[in-house]
């Protein structure tokens, strides 16, 4: 777990559009201009961030529609890992997490994004600064179950500056440390 926070990343609850561009521009700066905003092939549509293994990144601040999330994929070919910004979600408490096992943990959402389900890449959920790890996290779902007004599921914590050095220079994106906190 990284001690100090060398990026500068929107953690808190975002309410305006202002807000959801910076969450996404912050990560953009990361790697740069030269490997974030690239338009594919045709020109038609856009990557957002480009990490330094490859990997085709695309953040999503708010519902997309399933044919749009299904665009991007097929445009992207393959590798593509999606994040969003569920900051708000986790803030206001319709998002949490269940139990844990060191960095695996289980969750439950209420009133899910319902595309998620519909993603074929890898999907990240962006939690914040979350009141119940202390720390700035990312939830790497492999497991996503939806059912009419919620969803449950498991996956791996990731802090957010690892997977910030991780895009940006290629070092492992090892699972979070989760430190014991004082009460």
């Amino acid at each position: 777990m990284t001690t100090s926070q060398p990026f500068a990343l929107v953690h808190t609850p975002v309410h305006t559009l202002q807000e959801r561009k910076q969450w996404t521009l912050s990560y953009q700066r990361i790697v740069g201009s030269t490997r974030s905003e690239i338009r594919t092939a045709d020109g038609r549509r856009r990557l957002d961030l480009l990490a330094r293994d490859g990997t085709k990144c695309e953040f999503q601040q708010s519902k997309e529609t399933v044919p749009n999330t299904h665009g991007k994929e097929l445009a992207h070919a393959s590798g593509l890992l999606w994040v969003f910004c569920t900051i708000n979600q986790h803030d206001r408490g319709d998002l949490l997490l269940t139990t844990r096992h060191g960095a695996r943990v289980t969750f439950e959402w209420k009133r899910p994004w319902k595309l998620i389900a519909s993603c074929n890449g890898r999907v990240l959920l962006d939690l914040g600064r979350s009141a119940q790890v202390g720390d700035h996290v990312l939830l790497e779902l492999d497991h996503f179950a939806i059912e009419p007004g919620r969803a449950t599921g498991t996956g791996v914590l990731r802090d957010a500056q690892e997977f910030c050095y991780w895009m940006r220079d290629g070092s492992p994106l090892l699972p979070y440390a989760w430190a014991s906190r004082a009460a």
